[in-house]
């Protein structure tokens, strides 16, 4: 079984923006309360089961899959 892929710095920095994007999205009431849990959730299950892919992809463009209801 192979390790996932870890997350880099940078992968960090862009964790830390779409964290930051979630909040306030919700905070301005772009997105509901569910819609920022089902995100978030979603990035966290990625990560939990190694899907480092799915969660840069979710780092990258999760505020638009959000508030599009992807």
């Amino acid at each position: 079984m192979t390790q996932p892929d870890k997350l880099t710095d940078a992968d960090h920095h862009r964790m830390d923006a779409f964290l930051g994007d979630v909040l306030e999205d919700f905070k301005a009431g772009a997105i509901t309360k569910e819609q920022a849990i089902g995100g978030l959730a979603h990035v966290m299950a990625a990560l939990d089961i190694g899907n480092t892919g799915e969660a840069r992809s979710w780092f990258e463009n999760g505020r638009s899959f959000i508030r599009d209801g992807a």
